[in-house]
């Protein structure tokens, strides 16, 4: 799925440090997506794990500022549900 993300989405995106990367499995989503975007167009290509990866850290794992941070970044192309 192609998803442009506006200036402040991707801020919120790249709040994430990139040293994270191996400290779980969200550190690991953000920071891939970091690795994937095109920070000047805001383009990035969804594949079917991030559609199925997002929602599930921003809702199944109890409450942690993830669901705000994905809803941040994602909620405008995805919806509140972020695709669920």
């Amino acid at each position: 799925m192609d998803v442009m993300l506006t200036k402040s989405e991707i801020a919120e995106l790249f709040i994430q440090p990139a040293r994270t990367k191996r400290d779980g499995g969200y550190q690991s989503l953000l920071v891939g997506l970091q690795q994937r975007i095109n920070r000047e167009t805001g383009h990035i290509v969804l594949n079917k794990r991030d559609l199925e990866r997002i929602p599930r850290y921003a809702f199944d794992y109890g409450v942690g500022g993830w669901e705000n941070r994905l809803v941040a970044i994602f909620g405008r192309t995805l919806g509140s549900k972020l695709g669920r």
